[in-house]
């Protein structure tokens, strides 16, 4: 169903978990609850062990229990964190409390699932092999969970000792009756769009409660406090690195622990390489406050810090880490790249990294994991790493995301392109002409939705004459202009730092640097002459390319693919490819993916 086949590992879990839970439920008398397996929760790939339908024995409304499974036979807490020790952890590397998971996947289906607002939603993890003695140190109010208080009555945790107490509560919570029916209409209820990136960080940072962070999103979370706590100890310098691809949640993360730990006190600065989603920040979330404005900083901007001079930073988007300036004769390519990297960590007693090597899109970004473990090294520090897996764009299909790095020749288990498989939460469709593809994004906005086309940086780039934009980008009939260059608004037309996120940006076609970091409901994406199939292959070609930034480079046909990665997966729910040249249009037709008529 999942388009892989799982792991050992997995399997082994389903044998041993899972009737674990359906022999309490058979002697319980609730035959006829309905169990859903390995249930994906909406706008992402994040599945859940079991959750269970029915309906609610005193009111009679749908009733929905959440069961997350672990085998372990012990935990122990990590102190100052919602972090716990287990059997599955290697030393040192903790992993997220089992009910803080669990409350993750209750908040987000309660968030994003309208029909469940009106019914009864518990979660409760399985704790089956592990005594309930050896699971008194993480009880939630022992270890004081932050959300300890609302758990209760929602969220329960049993072990091996408990199994008639489970069985009791559950006796209490969910009947069987109706069950068929509730089921149904759980799996075609409606899912609310999720809510626009900008909006969610503008609340997260004033006053929201925490966006419901899920699984290893909420370990890095978890982990980044921790290092604060141990760092006012004055314990070691730590770096902690997070890596994940598009729409993985990166940002989220960033802006969440931005958000709670200015609220916390604690001296935290965020900070990117991308002047657009710098500014956007800034605009969104700092509104007039200037002391909110400043939390937004720049990668260059710390040349001078003194040495832990903020508690954290945390630097988004750290693949775009720039070279820095040479201070003497000799020096190395690899050391001149260290030099920005080295006044991140130095400025803070804990450095956060953000990354992903495959959003490297200009000469002159050279962030990576690599770059960062060798400095790291150097300096004489320790690096915590985080991958996160799951996805959140693309409608939490990493199907699509995959199919794309395959189709770009960007996934190394595959030689190139592969056939098209429809997905029923994400819409891809193929245009022959660029009007095409306008009119259906333009129909999707006029819906209610956000969409936006970008282009590779094919086209010159003209300044506005007497307020009007030009139409460089020229495809046959159709005529277009590239979103403004300004930092300033020009009738109506938004600067191209709010490109991505202004209302008034549709019309206006995108480029790297202005749709990188960003999302929208749907994206269009032209491919230019700079990248095109061959038939056999994939053909660069620097001199269609008109970035001065990226076509002198000597891995100029790697950045190129990159760039095209990224706009093509700016869609939340949907996607248009088209190509100005019509073998490519037609090796994307022979994949199978529709044709927009």
């Amino acid at each position: 169903m999942f388009g892989e086949m799982p792991h050992l590992r997995e399997v082994e879990s389903w044998g041993n978990s899972v009737p674990s839970v359906v022999k309490l439920l058979l002697e319980s008398g609730l035959d006829d609850v309905q169990v859903l397996l390995e249930m994906k929760t909406p706008i992402t790939d994040v599945r859940i062990d079991m959750v269970l339908v029915g309906s609610h024995p005193s009111s009679g409304t749908m009733s929905v229990v959440v069961i997350e499974n672990k085998q372990w036979s012990w935990a122990r807490p990590v102190p100052d964190s919602e972090l716990v020790y287990a059997p599955v952890t290697s030393p040192g590397r903790p992993t997220l409390h089992p009910l803080t998971q669990a409350w993750g996947y209750r908040q987000v289906l309660l968030d994003f699932i309208p029909l469940l607002r009106t019914a009864k939603v518990f979660c409760f993890v399985n704790m089956h092999n592990a005594p309930d003695a050896g699971l008194e140190p993480i009880q939630p109010t022992v270890q004081k969970l932050s959300e300890a208080k609302n758990m209760h009555p929602w969220a329960r945790m049993y072990g091996s000792d408990r199994r008639s107490e489970f069985k009791r509560l559950l006796k209490k919570v969910i009947s069987s009756r109706e069950a068929a029916q509730h089921v149904q209409e759980l799996l075609e209820a409606p899912v609310r769009p999720a809510e626009d990136l900008m909006s969610l960080v503008a609340e997260s940072v004033r006053h929201r409660p925490m966006f419901p962070l899920l699984d290893e999103q909420r370990e890095a979370y978890e982990y980044v406090r921790a290092r604060v706590t141990a760092s006012r100890r004055g314990d070691h310098k730590e770096i902690v690195l997070i890596v994940g691809g598009p729409g993985t949640g990166k940002s989220v993360i960033a802006v969440e622990l931005l958000g709670l730990l200015s609220r916390s006190g604690v001296h935290a600065v965020h900070a990117t390489g991308s002047r657009s989603f710098t500014t956007t920040l800034r605009e969104v979330v700092g509104g007039h406050e200037a002391r909110t404005r400043r939390t937004f900083s720049y990668f260059n901007s710390f040349t001078h810090a003194d040495e832990n001079d903020l508690e954290v930073l945390i630097a988004d988007e750290a693949h775009r880490l720039r070279e820095g300036r040479r201070t003497r004769r000799g020096q190395t390519d690899a050391e001149l790249a260290q030099g920005q990297l080295r006044e991140l960590i130095n400025a803070a007693g804990v450095p956060v990294f953000l990354l992903d090597e495959h959003q490297v899109v200009r000469q002159g970004e050279v962030g990576s994991v690599a770059l960062i473990r060798e400095t790291a090294a150097q300096m004489g520090l320790g690096v915590h790493q985080i991958d996160l897996r799951h996805q959140f764009r693309c409608g939490g299909c990493p199907e699509y995301v995959r199919w794309v790095e395959q189709l770009l020749g960007l996934d190394p288990e595959f030689p190139g392109p592969q056939p098209w498989q429809p997905i029923d939460t994400f819409e891809l469709y193929v245009a022959r002409d660029p009007a095409t593809m306008e009119n259906f994004l333009r129909a999707k906005e006029g819906q209610g939705g956000t969409a936006r086309i970008a282009a590779g940086f094919c086209w010159d780039w003209s300044d506005p004459r007497r307020g009007t934009l030009v139409d460089d980008i020229v495809i046959g009939d159709w005529r277009r202009p590239w979103n403004l260059k300004a930092r300033e608004a020009v009738n109506g037309v938004p600067p191209s730092d709010l490109w991505a996120t202004d209302s008034a940006g549709f019309g206006q076609i995108g480029c790297i640097y202005t749709a990188q970091g960003f999302e929208y409901d749907y994206a269009g994406a032209i491919f230019g002459p700079d990248l095109t199939w061959t038939g056999q292959a994939w053909k660069s070609d620097p001199a269609a390319n008109k970035d001065s930034a990226a076509k002198g480079s000597e891995n100029f046909d790697r950045l190129v693919r990159n760039t095209y990665r990224v706009l093509a997966t700016r869609g939340m729910r949907g996607a248009v490819l088209y190509s100005t040249d019509p073998a490519t249009i037609d090796m994307l037709v022979d994949l199978g993916v529709p044709v927009l008529e």
